[in-house]
């Protein structure tokens, strides 16, 4: 049993989203909660100052706020009709304000998030992963997976190790939060700088994954992390998602692994799910 908020933007509705959600969902009693989250930042900005603002396009604002909720109150009847047809516990919550603070308030009676890819908010860059969900990522009080444009089947899972507490910990979470998915393929994977095939914490860390994972397997690879990572997950993307503990909270583990995580999102375009304690 879990709740998982799947976050929208309110105007741009995502299938992929909702496909993944209720994907995640079975074999579990799971709420799904979906967010669709309107920001409102763009109307306080012209309100504050209106006084310069000619009144044909006070009118036009007015007309654009109604057209946005139609808009999103049509998202929301697609998500509750799909959720309603795939047989998964919904509730709907309309979330009005900025986006990323009415995210994180939700976060903290959440057990995940599940956000697309592609989401930003007042972010005029092309950059990916946004600005918004880079702040996401650090500040959630829950873990957070992150899901490419075009929905498939999960079949097997990658964990990231490199021998930290908060690699550890992603790995922990991910099995608690899906304790049905045991079954599923999957490697714990980890990199050395030189040619040595240790695995860090070897004893510990076998001994707690195989409390967890019924078909499983480790893979040691040699060289940088930032290059034979990457290319590791791209031979298994198809049917995978990857599990890291990424954006820690000190600025340190933030510039450390927020690179490998960014690089992952953007160029794999595959399910990740992160963590951080």
């Amino acid at each position: 049993m879990k709740k998982i908020l799947v976050a929208f933007d309110g105007l741009n509705y995502s299938t992929s989203l909702t496909d993944y959600a209720i994907e995640l969902s079975k074999g579990s009693d799971s709420l799904v909660v979906g967010i669709f989250l309107y920001d409102l930042r763009y109307t306080n900005l012209i309100y504050t100052y209106a006084y310069e603002i000619p009144a044909t396009l006070a009118y036009s604002v007015e007309k654009i706020e109604h057209d946005d909720e139609k808009k999103i109150h049509a998202c929301i009847k697609t998500f509750t009709a799909a959720c309603e047809n795939a047989g998964v516990n919904h509730k709907v919550h309309l979330d009005s304000g900025v986006p990323l603070i009415e995210l994180l308030k939700e976060s903290a009676f959440a057990d995940m998030i599940l956000i697309d890819a592609r989401t930003s908010f007042f972010d005029f860059s092309e950059e990916t992963p946004s600005t918004f969900l880079k702040d996401l990522l650090s500040e959630a009080n829950c873990p957070v997976m992150i899901v490419p444009k075009e929905s498939e089947e999960i079949k097997n899972i990658v964990i990231s190790y490199d021998g930290t507490e908060s690699s550890v910990y992603a790995m922990k979470m991910f099995s608690y939060l899906f304790p049905e998915w045991t079954e599923k393929n999957t490697t714990i994977v980890s990199v050395n700088k030189t040619t040595s095939n240790h695995l860090p914490q070897s004893r510990n860390v076998k001994d707690l994954a195989d409390k967890h994972f019924r078909n499983l397997e480790f893979e040691v690879l040699n060289g940088e992390a930032s290059d034979e990572l990457p290319k590791f997950l791209k031979k298994k993307k198809n049917n995978s998602m990857v599990v890291m503990g990424a954006y820690g909270r000190s600025a340190l583990s933030r510039m450390f692994h927020a690179s490998m995580s960014n690089k992952v999102i953007r160029d794999l375009k595959m399910p990740v799910f992160i963590t951080h304690q």
